[in-house]
């Protein structure tokens, strides 16, 4: 279904820095059609880490990167929500949004809590085996049997293997919620099976919606970023001018 904006919502949508964290190790595809309806959207690209960085050392070195930026909206889809969770202790952002993600450890499924202890055995994953063996989910014909299922599957065949292993380790050793000094709004699939909805705090359900619904639903996802643009511009005093612009 098109889109159709006036005037004072594409003013809406281009006004405020916009800064989306694709998924577990995936590219910035699985936020294509964001990336049509907000021109100022920026997904950024998923560095290898160092051997030594924690999630927290890994998400203070992405905020430095970001900080030109200025003050802006910032979120995720899935392990990037986390990510956005911990990079705004360091960004100070106007708000974070969570794409089929989680506020908190707790309401991480019940599998990747009981997953914690093989954590040390991550490094023996085979990804590029499992490349192989997802490729017919994430052909074609399997986006018309399992839709849901295939943008997983092509997010994975497009990982960097070292990022992976890295996000997953991550991912089971998250125990502590960062302290985040904004509102965080949330949207969830109704039918998400990778990270079934537990919380209470949902701002938006998507009906039908599996885990990646930046791409299998894009207008309710659109809708809700819109109106949250539009909630947290109305809020600010003036333009929201990038630090390199300050004087």
């Amino acid at each position: 279904m098109s889109e159709h904006l006036d005037t004072g919502e594409i003013s809406i949508q281009s006004a405020c820095n916009l800064i989306l964290f694709s998924g577990l190790a995936a590219d910035e595809s699985v936020f294509s059609p964001q990336k049509l309806a907000f021109p100022q959207l920026i997904v950024p690209s998923w560095p290898v880490p160092e051997s030594t960085d924690t999630l927290d050392s890994y998400c203070k070195r992405l905020a430095h990167d970001l900080r030109p930026y200025g003050r802006c909206v910032i979120g995720g889809a899935s392990f990037g929500g986390i990510v956005a969770l911990h990079v705004a202790q360091y960004l100070d952002p106007i708000a974070v949004l969570l794409i089929g993600s989680v506020r908190n450890p707790a309401e991480l499924p019940r599998y990747a809590r009981m997953a914690r202890p093989l954590r040390h055995f991550i490094r023996l994953i085979p990804v590029s085996v499992l490349k192989v063996f997802m490729l017919p989910l994430a052909s074609q014909f399997g986006r018309r049997i399992a839709p849901h299922l295939s943008g997983l599957a092509r997010q994975f065949r497009r990982a960097d293997p070292r990022v992976f292993k890295w996000s997953i380790r991550q991912l089971l050793e998250w125990q502590t919620a960062p302290h985040v000094n904004c509102p965080i709004l949330q949207i969830h699939g109704a039918r998400d099976s990778v990270i079934p909805r537990q919380s209470s705090e949902l701002d938006a359900i998507v009906a039908n919606g599996g885990h990646v619904i930046s791409m299998t639903h894009p207008d309710e996802v659109n809708e809700f970023i819109r109106n949250a643009l539009k909630r947290f511009l109305d809020a600010q005093d003036g333009p929201i001018i990038p630090d390199s612009d300050r004087t």
